[in-house]
């Protein structure tokens, strides 16, 4: 049963993805190649900690998390649409999330490496977050909620209730969350529709 959860939370968070490529390519969502670009590494490396550390097949849907990302990141490219925002924000949150990912090569401790890889995606969710609440109409929202079942999928894969399984899967279904919430709040007038950066 683990494993079912495990292939059916990975397909999930990858069609998710897809969809948000879909979206790029029909010009209707414009990413921020900032986060994208951080979503795609840092789960990879998380994986890799997972790995090390023995979790198991729960560690399937962790790393399909980044391969998603990856493939936004060249939609972006192709398509020309998004942004690699130069803006002092979205400079902070690239470096906080990149030192986290220096940290872990130089402890080389799984569960270190997962708790700076929790920190390192929150800092590259961060320009993502501030652009889905100034400029909703720029996100593809059905991907933030399909993603998020894919997350609750994730939880339900792990086999061993240890901290390296669970932690990273649980800031996974936390973030998507706070996504999904910030995407579908209603917004009043003052809210603006569209942003030109980010």
């Amino acid at each position: 049963m683990h494993t079912l959860f495990a292939i059916a939370g990975s397909v999930v968070n990858f069609v998710a993805c897809l969809g948000y490529v879909r979206a790029i390519l029909k010009g209707e969502a414009s990413p921020n190649r900032v986060t994208w670009f951080l979503w795609a590494l840092v789960p990879l490396i998380a994986g890799a900690a997972q790995l090390r550390a023995g979790v198991g097949i729960s560690t399937l849907v962790v790393l399909s998390v980044g391969a998603g990302p990856a493939l936004v990141v060249l939609a972006s490219f192709v398509r020309h649409r998004g942004s690699w925002s130069l803006g002092p924000f979205d400079y902070v949150c690239g470096a906080c999330a990149l030192a986290a990912l220096a940290l872990w090569a130089v402890t080389g401790d799984p569960v270190i490496a997962i708790v700076l890889s929790i920190l390192g995606d929150f800092a590259a969710a961060l320009p993502t977050l501030r652009k889905a609440w100034l400029a909703p109409a720029t996100e593809n929202r059905s991907t933030y909620l399909i993603s998020f079942a894919g997350m609750i999928l994730g939880i339900l894969s792990i086999k061993e209730p240890t901290f390296a399984a669970y932690a990273f899967n649980a800031y996974l279904v936390a973030m998507s969350s706070a996504l999904v919430l910030v995407l579908y709040w209603p917004r009043g007038r003052g809210v603006t529709a569209t942003h030109p950066t980010n």
